[in-house]
């Protein structure tokens, strides 16, 4: 994996003054020094969240960039009016589900509004993928998901990901849907969860993940930053 040179690194730092003065917040959970970026991890349908999501981008997109991040994610309800402070919220988990019509009003304003979802299946589950793809039609009824071509700039704007792979040898798939121009909820059939990095006892336990997903994580944070 390359990091792009410094003149990208550069173009970060200005990412990084362009999220400060971000229109989206109402109020915060916890108070944050200036500049430092917290995420929210997102509960929805009566509980469902994310298990063993690897922080480690968070870490490596701080090693690599003057971003500045919060090491932790902030757990914040689909439908709550916290989820607006956060510029990038990650949606994943495992199991059959359906939102309810606030989860999806929320949704729907939050990426209107500037915000930037991540969808990943967790593990790849494959009932919470069916679920979710049938949820993202409710929610944006005149957009299609529209598979990333890895030219795109997710690929590159940290770093250089020149194809995904996932964990059984298959080949990795990121979908997209953009509101005004700006890709705003990015979607993943297959795991990014990078449980590898989790620690404690975390593991797919025969399921599928992407391999380079702390490389593209962290790159979607740049990218949010940036919009």
């Amino acid at each position: 994996m390359r990091l792009r040179d410094g003149c990208m690194l550069i173009w970060v730092m200005i990412a990084l003054a362009m999220c400060g003065a971000s229109a989206l917040g109402q109020s915060s959970h916890a108070p944050l020094a200036p500049g430092v970026v917290r995420l929210a991890m997102v509960t929805h349908a009566g509980g469902i969240t994310g298990r063993c999501f690897s922080t480690q981008f968070l870490t490596l997109l701080g090693y690599e960039t003057t971003i500045e991040v919060d090491p932790t994610f902030a757990s914040v309800e689909l439908d709550s009016p916290a989820l607006f402070d956060y510029p990038l919220a990650i949606l994943t988990g495992e199991g059959e589900f359906e939102f309810s019509a606030s989860e999806r009003s929320s949704f729907r304003r939050y990426v209107q509004s500037g915000g930037t979802m991540l969808v990943s299946s967790g593990c790849s589950n494959a009932l919470w993928a069916r679920s979710m793809v049938r949820e993202i039609e409710n929610v944006f009824p005149d957009a299609t998901l529209e598979r990333l071509d890895p030219s795109h700039e997710l690929f590159h704007i940290v770093f250089d990901v020149a194809d995904l792979v996932t964990t059984q040898g298959g080949e990795g798939e990121l979908w997209g849907i953009s509101v005004d121009g700006r890709l705003a909820v990015v979607y993943s059939p297959h795991g990014l969860n990078d449980t590898a990095s989790a620690g404690g006892s975390c593991c797919c336990c025969g399921g599928n993940e992407i391999r380079q997903a702390k490389f593209i994580n962290a790159n979607l944070v740049a990218y949010a930053l940036a919009r």
